[in-house]
């Protein structure tokens, strides 16, 4: 079983940087050994963030890159105590929970995802 991530702006920033972590990640991706997800709200944030991050996390190859729907917009205003930026990644978290095929959230902020019920994983502490 392979393990699915959803990279937050702080992770796509991290990858962006050339992180050991985040490029094994991405390169075991690339093998279709895992699979990367890519908030569309994250590649703006990561943008502001760290100049350049944004573009590149939207011109990975062997990332999908996922829309914010109405959905993860619906599920995100119920907590209204998160920043914009997390909570397009916590909703993913939550409907792909819902539909019986959980993922790992990747943050380097995950005290940041405080309220939204779930539990990111910070790989760089």
């Amino acid at each position: 079983m392979s393990l699915t991530a959803v990279l937050d702006h702080t992770a796509l920033a991290a990858l962006y940087e050339a992180d050991p972590f985040f490029t094994g990640l991405y390169i075991e991706a690339s093998r279709g050994t895992g699979r990367v997800l890519v908030p569309a709200v994250s590649v703006l944030a990561a943008e502001r963030q760290a100049p350049g991050s944004g573009r590149h996390a939207a011109s990975l190859r062997f990332a999908e890159q996922v829309p914010l729907t109405a959905g993860h917009a619906v599920e995100a205003a119920s907590w209204p105590g998160v920043a914009w930026s997390f909570g397009h990644p916590a909703a993913i978290a939550w409907q792909a929970l819902k539909a019986g095929e959980p993922v790992t959230v990747l943050s380097l902020e995950p005290e940041s995802y405080a309220g939204t019920g779930i539990t990111p994983l910070n790989p760089g502490g």
